[in-house]
């Protein structure tokens, strides 16, 4: 039984996911060009506040709620991976990172280990605040 619900969860977040990683740049190239840092910019600092959303949620056990806010997390970041493309490699690594680690919160509050979640939540905060910091300084 528990491995049947661990396989539907990860299934879900993998569909999720591919979906993410694969719509959203295709959307995105078809708009209009716009200022690529004020764009990445606020891409990474929504997806901040999302994470944030989520480690509340896990500190209240939520799970439920933290697994949403996670793969919202991740959504946003598969838009920001096409905004932040023109931004110094450091970037874009970290987006991948925070990424990876959105994905292992997801999986995590999937089967209700809201301390696991926890810890890769708190590595997409770093990562995330760490791209953000890179993109204001070129900025400047």
């Amino acid at each position: 039984m528990i491995r049947s619900r661990l396989a539907a969860g990860v299934v879900a977040v993998a569909i999720a996911t591919g979906a993410a990683l694969a719509i959203a740049p295709a959307a995105r190239a078809a708009e209009a060009p716009v200022l690529q840092v004020s764009t990445c910019a606020a891409d990474l600092a929504a997806a901040l506040d999302s994470n944030a959303a989520a480690i509340e949620a896990d500190i209240a056990d939520d799970t439920a709620t933290a697994r949403a806010d996670n793969l919202h997390t991740l959504a946003i970041l598969a838009g920001a991976r096409h905004d932040c493309s023109c931004q110094h490699g450091q970037v874009r690594a970290d987006i991948a990172a925070a990424a990876a680690d959105s994905v292992r919160a997801a999986l995590s509050n999937s089967v209700g280990d809201s301390a696991a979640a926890l810890d890769s939540e708190d590595a997409v905060a770093a990562e995330l605040t760490e791209a953000l910091e890179i993109v204001w300084y070129s900025a400047v």
